[in-house]
């Protein structure tokens, strides 16, 4: 039986990318055989909590089987509900918890792959005016890696990235996600300037589905492109080959880590880089997407840390922004007992 909860997170500060500003995000919880899993739906995919249960109320009439069989049920769960890959990836996260916490092994062990250099995040600083902008970024100093949102008005994100430069010195790591915010002449004017001021990488700077527009962006764009809302499962990318240098896997758009670990492979085989993102999610789907960090090639983990009240403790996050991965068996997460009691058990 899948016990389910709903849990309302507060962020620390407004959260803005160039669709929305959020200050509180509502998620779904749930256990299973002793497995914990996170939903995390997102309006833009067509998803909520309403559909999120009604996905998760679907999956517990249906048969699972042996609960050992995660990859067969994950693949019977595709023909229970079609979409809501949040509810999957809930359901996939508890499996693998399950599995693993059975073994006695931590999940990134099972899955075969140690790092082999530190697994650094990137901190996101969301979108607001330059003075909000430049005060969070002070507040991150101690990051390695600063990921800044844009995508609003080309002007203010020219003007927010010259001055976050300067403010943060020569040395800094700085990516920046535009999150479809940006027309193709929009983005042929800014992303220079983003080069000139040594921005790593440009994540999403065209609306989703402008596949030949970024393939005649990416001819002279001097910034690797990497694409998150036009990339969601395996199947979605060998068509952006040739239109973008890298992907962004999410365990809420791929439905879980079964199908992320595809998407691994898949892009290996496209000769794509992969960096590893999230939605605003707690630190248990934050900690169940750092199993797969040892696989990519960068990092961007951070939203428990823009969590005031994270119900659960998961992934150990140092000052720099270096995750260590957890050695307990399964995800390694435990829910927190003052949070616990705020969770609304769902029927």
């Amino acid at each position: 039986m899948i016990k389910k909860y709903r849990y309302v997170l507060k962020l620390v500060d407004p959260f803005g990318i160039s669709r929305i500003t959020r200050t509180e995000e509502v998620r779904i919880y749930i256990q299973l055989d002793g497995g914990w899993g996170e939903a995390a739906p997102v309006s833009y995919y067509g998803e909520d909590e309403f559909t999120v249960h009604e996905a998760l109320e679907a999956l517990e009439k249906a048969d699972l089987g042996d609960l050992d069989l995660v990859e067969q049920i994950m693949d019977h769960a595709e023909t229970v509900i079609v979409k809501n890959r949040a509810a999957k990836a809930a359901l996939n996260m508890a499996l693998y918890d399950r599995f693993s916490k059975n073994l006695g092994l931590p999940l990134w062990k099972f899955f075969g792959r140690a790092p082999t250099k530190p697994l650094v995040t990137s901190f996101t600083i969301g979108i607001d005016s330059l003075d909000v902008m430049l005060e969070k970024t002070d507040r991150a100093a101690n990051y390695d890696i600063l990921k800044i949102k844009l995508g609003r008005d080309v002007e203010h994100d020219i003007a927010v990235m010259r001055e976050i430069r300067k403010r943060v010195g020569e040395k800094k790591i700085l990516r920046v996600d535009a999150n479809a915010g940006w027309t193709l002449d929009e983005a042929r004017r800014i992303i220079p300037v983003l080069a000139d001021l040594g921005v790593e990488y440009i994540e999403q700077p065209l609306p989703m589905g402008a596949i030949e527009e970024l393939r005649r962006l990416k001819k002279e764009c001097p910034l690797p492109i990497f694409l998150d809302e036009d990339i969601h499962t395996s199947r979605d990318i060998p068509p952006v080959v040739g239109a973008a240098d890298g992907i962004n896997i999410k365990l809420m758009k791929s439905g879980g880590l079964t199908e992320a670990r595809r998407m691994v492979a898949t892009a290996r085989a496209c000769g794509l880089q992969i960096m590893l993102g999230c939605m605003i999610e707690s630190s248990l789907g934050i900690t169940a997407a750092a199993h797969l960090a040892p696989s990519v090639d960068h990092i961007d983990l951070d939203a428990h840390l823009l969590i005031a009240n994270d119900p659960f403790v998961g992934v150990e996050t140092k000052p720099s922004g270096e995750l260590i991965l957890p050695t307990e068996p399964g995800l390694g997460v435990r829910v927190q007992e003052n949070a616990f009691r705020q969770f609304e058990q769902l029927t």
